[in-house]
């Protein structure tokens, strides 16, 4: 008898398996594909299946003195409601988390505020000793200025320095001078610079963001195994057709040609992470030109309807927000394995629904897909085996924890 069975389908070894999960003190006891007994026992409806808990490694959740745009509270309940368990935190925030103390404030609003597991970045900036001391989970650098206007300008210098897995926003700084539109070229010279560093100092690097058909080939001509890339579901979903239509869509790298879009889909089995790119504001910072786009509430589901369409498989949602990130970044304690949480993201694949972002979490009441029917969604988000989210209702309080990164 075991404190909590989950009965259903699940995702195990690339195979949809019918069985059951022992939990107990929110690790999971047993696997199985018979029946368990259990004091509570959660049972799926047909179409439902548990995947391992999904993480989104690129997410900006403002706080600090743009808790107008989004916070910590608001945007990790977005996450749960989108199926997401953990998010990586982006750290271009206001002040930015670039030395030691700001990076401590950081992690004691997390202790308090998050409703999902997190990893907490560090920017670099010339400050390899503040890096050192802060122990980040993970490192970002910005090659060119987006967000917050802080940017890298010896490049290699903080990545020699990065003591941890280095996320990268690769656009070329004197390309934006010359060409505020940040035309492919920004992000491909910038990719080129980037892997010519990864060649010479063979330390981890991870490439946010990608959206160019130059920039993929030149990353998957390289095949450095120490390198990795993601790329969003606006990149994917979108083009800069849609962006003429609706201002709306700015975003840092923005939304490319079809041509590029259709690159991204081409390679899409070699895309090692799908990541959000989470980057939320207010209708009238928009208005005003802010870059980003809300995502946490969405890119699950459209993966789930690109599933229903033919065009991806379940299994590579499992492993491009769930496998990779565990890999590129060393966390432990999340493989769908006896004796790792119990944490998992419930999607029904047969169930369809309209996007209505007024009925989202995230401060940003508005989404791209606005309107868009959607086959797929996730119906329930556990976390060391509790129910934190069911049926768009967050549930409980605030009892996220820093995942288990290891940092170096």
């Amino acid at each position: 008898m075991y404190e909590l069975v989950l009965k259903g389908k699940f995702i195990l070894n690339r195979g949809i398996i019918e069985g059951s999960i022992g939990i107990e003190d929110g690790l999971i006891k047993r696997i199985s594909i018979g029946s368990l007994e259990g004091d509570a026992v959660i049972s799926l409806d047909r179409g439902q299946v548990f995947l391992p808990g999904l993480i989104d490694t690129h997410v900006h959740l403002r706080d600090f003195e743009e808790k107008k745009k989004e916070n910590v509270e608001s945007g990790t309940k977005a996450a749960l409601h989108g199926g997401i368990t953990a998010i990586f935190d982006m750290p271009n925030t206001t002040p930015p988390v670039i030395d030691s103390m700001t990076f401590e404030k950081r992690l004691k609003l997390f202790r308090r505020k998050a409703y999902t597991d997190y990893a907490l970045g560090f920017l670099m900036k010339s400050n390899c000793n503040e890096a050192k001391k802060a122990k980040a989970d993970f490192y970002k650098a910005f090659m060119g200025a987006s967000t917050g206007g802080i940017y890298s300008e010896n490049f290699e210098v903080d990545y020699a320095c990065s003591p941890g897995v280095l996320s990268i926003h690769a656009e070329d700084p004197k390309i934006i001078q010359g060409n505020p539109e940040r035309p492919p070229e920004a992000e491909v010279r910038a990719i080129e610079l980037g892997l010519s560093a990864a060649k010479k100092l063979k330390k981890p690097l991870n490439i946010c963001h990608v959206s160019t058909h130059g920039g993929i080939k030149a990353i998957l001509q390289e095949d450095l195994p120490w390198v990795n890339f993601e790329v969003t579901p606006h990149h994917l979903f979108l083009t800069k057709k849609d962006y003429e239509k609706n201002p709306l869509l700015k975003v840092y790298p923005p939304l490319r040609e079809e041509s590029d879009r259709r690159a991204l889909w081409e390679n899409f089995s070699k895309i090692p992470i799908i990541a959000s790119d989470h980057a939320p504001h207010t209708i009238e910072d928009k208005e005003k030109g802010s870059a980003g786009i809300p995502g946490l509430e969405t890119e699950v589901a459209l993966l789930l309807d690109a599933v229903n369409r033919g065009l991806i498989s379940v299994f590579d949602v499992v492993e491009k927000m769930h496998e990779n990130p565990l890999r590129v970044f060393g966390i432990i304690g999340r493989d769908f394995e006896v004796g790792n949480e119990a944490t998992f993201t419930v999607v029904d694949l047969r169930k369809e629904w309209t996007v209505k972002p007024e009925e989202f979490y995230t401060k940003a009441k508005w989404s791209p897909w606005e309107g868009r029917k959607l086959k797929g969604k996730v119906v329930m988000t556990v976390l060391r085996g509790r129910v934190v989210m069911e049926d768009d209702e967050i549930v409980g309080k605030p009892e996220g924890v820093r995942l288990n990164v290891q940092r170096g």
